[in-house]
């Protein structure tokens, strides 16, 4: 079944993060004013993201250039002798699922260095440290902006005295 010229399971990723990213905002709107800023930030870029995601799968003009803009590799994607796999689903639904229960466990600061080196690692495997240095400076400046700069708090996850 393809919609919109693509087939339907191309969708499947990006329409779990929206429908995640959806109802992580309907819980963080239950916090008080106070605690939901950082929260609801991200919760709205994750929907803007996911969306631009799912209309950059369709197959009409604009979804062809909002891939090129967004992410030239994944027009070599769109050919049907590139099949999306189970396992290629469930390991992104996965890393999802695994991404979410970090920020909850760990919080924002750990998860975000943890994310960054592992996204270089995979990308660049063989400059350990230099990956390290990155993902900790990069740490350090969400720290430094929101934390310090815009003085929210950021959540410290449940093991370090997070609570839901």
């Amino acid at each position: 079944m393809k919609i919109l010229g693509t087939p339907a399971i191309r969708y499947l990723p990006a329409l779990i993060v929206w429908l995640f990213a959806a109802g992580f905002l309907g819980l963080t709107y239950q916090l008080p004013e106070a605690a939901r800023a950082t929260p609801s930030l991200v919760g709205w870029v994750t929907l803007g993201l996911a969306t631009l995601d799912l209309v950059s799968r369709t197959g009409g003009e604009l979804g062809v250039a909002l891939m090129r803009a967004v992410n030239p590799a994944g027009l070599a994607d769109r050919a049907d002798n590139h099949p999306v796999t189970r396992k290629d689903l469930a390991s992104g639904i996965g890393l999802i699922v695994a991404l979410v229960a970090s920020f909850l466990v760990l919080g924002v600061l750990p998860t975000t260095a943890i994310i960054i080196f592992g996204a270089l690692m995979l990308a660049y495997r063989s400059q350990w440290i230099t990956n390290a240095i990155v993902a900790a400076g990069a740490t350090a400046g969400v720290w430094l902006l929101f934390a310090v700069l815009l003085g929210l708090q950021l959540y410290p996850g449940l093991a370090f005295g997070g609570d839901l």
